[in-house]
């Protein structure tokens, strides 16, 4: 406002002066006029300047402000999304524990299914060569279908029927069935790797007077007989006792019915299990 009321100031000064001072003192006053008035201009244009430059400094400010809003937002974002990553990653380290577990695992049941799979072409390859043994020194008996041999479950079956090894009534193995037993107990003896399991079956019918006197009932009958065969094999036939077992069933353990001929003479047997040694 004082800037703006100078000239009318300054006019009335000079025409007071032009009118009461002499010339000199005009001309200088004059020329002190045009000084302030070259002043005043230079003042109202750095006003002007600095009033761009105020109305400049505060846009700068307002972008300003609104970058570091617009980098709070993101700074804050950037705080979730490392929150969130470090949870996943804490997820991930565990997945990838539990995964490395599971792998060692896995590793180890391999390494145990390639020792079973190595130790079941073992048993395959024993029981197989002992079948082809079996069949070729008893085939007219296996022909005949006096023996029958049975491969299941890596095991090896060779089964007699009772009349071939024993007569009726006895558990005395006659001499027919010493031969027969002396031929498998050729093919048995030098193989150290397999255990051997007799098995006595009877069928259902009640023992006679006779045999009650020996045997009360069918369970001891089929455990005499498994004994003897075993006894027979271990004596006669040469082969370790710690590779014997016996075991009787009486007739709870039949293969056919025992309602017909058929099916008791069936059931009345002598089974031989040939199973590998276990490592």
């Amino acid at each position: 406002m004082r800037i703006r009321t100078l000239p009318l100031i300054l006019g009335f000064v000079v025409m007071v002066l032009a009118a009461c001072m002499p010339m000199p003192l005009y001309n200088e006053a004059q020329t002190e006029l045009e000084r302030c008035r070259k002043q005043r201009d230079e003042a109202l244009n750095e006003l002007a300047s600095l009033n761009v430059e105020h109305k400049q400094t505060v846009a700068r400010y307002q972008t300003m402000q609104q970058q570091l809003s617009v980098s709070e937002a993101a700074r804050s974002q950037l705080t979730r999304d490392l929150k969130r990553l470090e949870a996943q990653n804490a997820y991930l380290k565990n997945i990838n524990q539990q995964q490395q577990t599971n792998i060692n695992t896995l590793k180890l049941e391999l390494e145990k299914r390639k020792s079973v799979i190595q130790l079941q072409g073992k048993v395959i390859q024993l029981l197989d060569d002992t079948k082809k043994t079996i069949e070729t020194s008893l085939k007219d008996q296996i022909a005949s279908q006096e023996i029958e041999v049975v491969e299941a479950d890596d095991k090896l079956k060779v089964i007699f029927v009772d009349k071939i090894l024993f007569d009726s009534g006895s558990v005395e193995i006659n001499p027919r069935g010493k031969e027969l037993l002396m031929i498998m107990a050729g093919s048995l003896k030098d193989s150290e790797d397999q255990n051997i399991v007799v098995e006595g079956h009877t069928d259902n019918v009640p023992l006679s007077e006779a045999l009650r006197k020996r045997f009360p009932s069918n369970w001891e009958l089929s455990t005499a007989r498994a004994a003897t065969v075993a006894r027979f094999f271990q004596e006669a036939g040469g082969i370790p006792a710690e590779k014997l077992s016996a075991r009787g069933y009486s007739f709870y353990r039949p293969v056919a019915s025992n309602e017909t001929a058929e099916g008791r003479h069936q059931n009345r047997r002598i089974e031989i299990i040939l199973s590998p040694v276990k490592e």
